[in-house]
């Protein structure tokens, strides 16, 4: 694993364009554009304020660059650098800025969420969409860039619209059995669109394209309900994470629940593999395993009673955003593992067997856990924790990186590489980019858990 000189940054923006090749970082009101390969600067451009969001065009050809506080936005082209476009929204404001799938229209949402404005680059027209719901996640596109779905709130209802992306004409508008709609997502085959009520009432539902109500799921009442939600690449399952620390996994035939995983504090499977960080010896050389050897819960051989305690979080009861529950949840890309992290248990990344609907491994960090992401190609899992290491797993094993440099580079998130051969690393002023090894050297370096020293 090799590692790249170390860049500045600000506000932990930093993106690898869609095709590979480009890697955009930003340094206040500065856009830096590299070359992934070399490193070396292709374009600087300079905006009219500190830059608070960048997103690439889908084609890689275009990135949009918004300034919220002054409800600007601003795109450049890299394939014409002196072409630019400057959309200002004025007295109305800007809380958000996006891409349409086409790379040729940017979505607007006015400050107060008055409307979103839809601006064309190449006829230089202008379209407006009513009553966007202010919420956790209110526009969904499918994966195949046919259709939006944009939630709404009119008249003390909660609606969702259906648009299609290349006139922009409304195909579908339903309105939804929720209280306060949270949140919408597009199954990654574009065939199911789940939506989920607030956290205070359980409740998940999944619509067809035409608008019917394919079923509606509620898992139980009089609690704080669904947290996080993900689909599986396969759009076969939906995992549902809850503020009961559990995640339920809904099927795609009957949309039934097929099982449900929980986040105890005490591991007591014996099949269950944990790796728990231990505190690094100065002595060990860089790249060296910070993990000891994996520790199963019992021997299948043994009679005798052996538990794993997790280190777990009191929340406070009486304050907002309760420290609770499952937060975050993402699905490996070959649908085979499914990551986790309860917000009672923040040290913790569980990992489930999908196939065999089991608890697989779980890692247990000396600090809490800030993000995890899938290598995009395989079943292998970065994961960072504000400090200046890196961790990986694979089903071959575990694997913890000092990131070298100067100074204390204090990891707070990190994004692959489409290829999975790269991944940015993202401190509070800089970043790097970490190289990982070859298919075949990778396999050597993770080896197997019972080879751990």
């Amino acid at each position: 694993m090799n590692f790249s000189e170390v860049f500045k940054l600000s506000s932990l923006l930093c993106k690898f364009s869609p095709d590979g090749k480009y890697l955009a970082s930003c340094v206040q009101y500065r856009l830096v554009i590299r070359d992934v390969n070399t490193l070396q600067i292709l374009q600087l451009y300079t905006c009219l304020d500190q830059i608070q969001h960048i997103e690439w065009s889908a084609d890689s050809l275009f990135i949009l660059c918004a300034m919220y506080k002054r409800g600007l936005v601003q795109v450049w082209s890299l394939e014409q650098p002196e072409w630019h476009c400057r959309i200002d929204e004025g007295s109305a404001g800007l809380v958000a800025s996006c891409w349409s799938p086409d790379g040729r229209h940017i979505l607007n949402t006015t400050e107060f969420h008055l409307r979103i404005t839809v601006w064309s680059l190449c006829t230089k027209s202008v379209s407006y969409i009513k009553y966007p719901k202010a919420c956790q996640q209110g526009i969904a596109f499918t994966r195949d860039g046919r259709y939006m779905a944009l939630a709404e709130r009119r008249d003390c209802k909660d609606h969702v619209s259906i648009f299609v992306c290349s006139d922009w004409q409304l195909l579908r508008h339903f309105d939804t059995e929720t209280q306060d709609l949270a949140g919408i997502e597009w199954a990654p085959n574009g065939c199911v669109l789940a939506v989920w009520d607030t956290c205070l009432e359980y409740k998940v539902l999944l619509y067809s394209l035409d608008g019917r109500l394919l079923s509606a799921y509620c898992a139980y009442e009089w609690s704080l309900g669904v947290k996080a939600v993900a689909w599986s690449p396969s759009s076969q399952f939906l995992a549902v994470g809850s503020y009961d620390g559990k995640v339920r996994i809904l099927n795609h035939v009957t949309w039934k629940m097929i099982t449900e995983f929980g986040h105890p504090a005490t591991v007591n499977n014996p099949k269950t593999v944990v790796y728990k960080e231990a505190e690094k010896n100065p002595q060990l050389a860089l790249g060296r395993l910070a993990f000891p050897a994996p520790r199963a819960a019992a021997s299948p051989a043994s009679n005798t009673e052996s538990k794993f305690s997790l280190q777990t979080l009191k929340p406070i009861a009486d304050r907002a955003n309760p420290k609770i529950g499952v937060g975050a949840l993402a699905f490996s890309p070959d649908n085979y593992f499914l990551a986790t992290r309860s917000d009672s248990v923040p040290n913790a990344v569980w990992i489930w067997d999908i196939q065999k609907l089991r608890l697989f491994v779980v890692l247990e960090q000396l600090s809490p856990v800030r993000s995890f992401q899938w290598d995009p190609q395989q079943p292998r899992l970065a994961i960072c924790t504000g400090g200046s290491k890196v961790y990986l797993w694979s089903p071959a094993g575990c694997l913890s990186v000092q990131v070298p440099g100067e100074g204390d580079f204090q990891v707070l998130s990190l994004c692959w590489h489409f290829s999975g051969d790269s991944m940015a690393l993202l401190s509070k002023d800089h970043f790097c980019l970490c190289f990982l090894e070859t298919e075949e050297r990778v396999g050597t370096a993770f080896g197997r858990p019972g080879d751990h020293t």
